[in-house]
Parts: structure tokens; C-alpha cells; sequence
């Protein structure tokens, strides 16, 4: 029987191991045509918005192609500004690249959650006990970033619903959101967890467009 100080010694490889594959493999997705340039990269410098947590979605005459057709998950913590995941866009890679041992990983896409940071993961949990350093996006959704804590919910340690990984992120500058909003880029709703978690995701841009401008077909 392995003793703490043996298990303590595992877990600390097994986490020096996770993050030398998200090196490798960040690294090799940047050596493509990867989007350098940080669409939005200063944190905390916005007001709130309105409502803790929101949804943005892109207006048609969203000028950024990075952004166009998108659904945000944006939300706003004591001093700091919004901070946003895009959360419609499966990318073709399978989280079993960066969690061989998962079998759960298997089924489960990476999404592209913004061009700031694109070697920060970050996730969408449902269901369960808020985990490490998240942030609340309503009582039974957080945002975390925690990578160990990932690890247990994809191996089922951890309690969980729903779960959608990205990587990436969006932030906006002082005065930055507010003036795209006010040049139709985006449409501000409010978060609504079925349409992101139980609709298929290449369809809820449309959906919430519709929505927002109160189209029904």
C-alpha cells in the first residue's frame, strides 16, 4: 500500500505531466495560422455591465471574423471587467489529447473560447460543487480554470452534469464593450444555461439571434 508521501509524489508528476502536454500541444497549434494579436487583453478595466453574468451574442455586422456568428458567456467579479468564453465553437480535437488516461475525454471536443490567451484553459461546469477558484455564473454553473480539477471531473472524482472545455478567452478594455454594443456588434441577454448546454452548438448562434431579434420561424 503506497504511502502519502509516495501519493503525494504521483499526483505532483501526473500534474507536471498534464502541463507539459498542454505545452506541446499549444505549441504546435500556434506554429499554424493561429491569430497572434489579443483581440481584448486588459482584465479588469471595465465597469460591470449589466448583471453579474450575461450572454453576448454577435450581431451580423460584427467586423471581427474571429467573433462573427458567436454565442459569449461574459461575467464581471468585483473590481474586475468582463470576461468572456465563446461557447459555439467545437474545434476538431478531442480532449483525449490532452487526457489520454480519460475515457471520458474521448467524447468530449475542445472549444475555442477567445483569441486572448490561447493557451489558457478554462471550463463551464454544471451540476456539483463549485470548484477551485471559479467563478459563479449562476447557482449551478461556474467558470474555472483549475487544470487538477479538470483532471477529476473528466475521470469522475469530481461531481458533475455538463462540462465544456475551452481554451482562449475574450476581455475588453475600458469603454471597449459598452462601444461595440452600442455599434450593434453584440446583443446582450441574459444567460440562459439550457440553450448552451442542452442545444447542439453549431445552432444556438442562430437561435439566440432570433431570439434577440425576435424572429420566429
Amino acid at each position: 500500500m503506497e504511502s502519502e508521501m509516495e501519493r503525494r509524489i504521483l499526483d505532483r508528476n501526473q500534474t507536471m505531466l498534464t502541463q507539459f502536454r498542454f505545452l506541446l500541444f499549444f505549441g504546435a497549434l500556434l506554429v499554424g495560422n493561429w491569430p497572434t494579436w489579443l483581440y481584448a487583453d486588459q482584465l479588469g478595466q471595465m465597469p460591470k455591465t449589466p448583471g453579474a453574468s450575461f450572454m453576448l451574442i454577435a450581431g451580423k455586422q460584427m467586423p471581427d471574423p474571429r467573433f462573427r456568428k458567436t454565442v459569449l458567456v461574459v461575467t464581471t467579479h468585483g473590481k474586475s471587467g468582463p470576461i468572456g468564453v465563446i461557447v459555439n465553437r467545437s474545434e476538431d480535437i478531442k480532449l483525449e489529447q490532452l487526457f489520454p488516461d480519460s475515457s471520458a475525454a474521448k467524447e468530449l471536443s475542445l472549444f475555442y473560447g477567445g483569441p486572448a490567451y490561447p493557451k489558457q484553459i478554462s471550463y463551464l461546469v454544471r451540476g456539483g460543487a463549485a470548484v477551485k477558484g471559479a467563478l459563479t455564473i449562476s447557482s449551478d454553473i461556474y467558470l474555472a480554470y483549475d487544470i487538477p480539477t479538470l483532471g477529476e471531473l473528466l475521470n469522475g472524482k469530481s461531481p458533475k452534469k455538463d462540462l465544456r472545455v475551452m481554451h482562449g478567452l475574450a476581455s475588453w478594455a475600458p469603454g471597449q464593450l459598452e462601444y461595440e454594443i452600442k455599434l450593434g456588434s453584440w446583443y446582450v441577454m441574459p444567460f440562459d444555461e439550457t440553450v448552451i448546454f442542452d442545444h447542439p452548438p453549431a445552432g444556438i448562434w442562430q437561435e439566440l439571434y432570433n431570439r434577440a431579434n425576435s424572429i420566429e420561424l
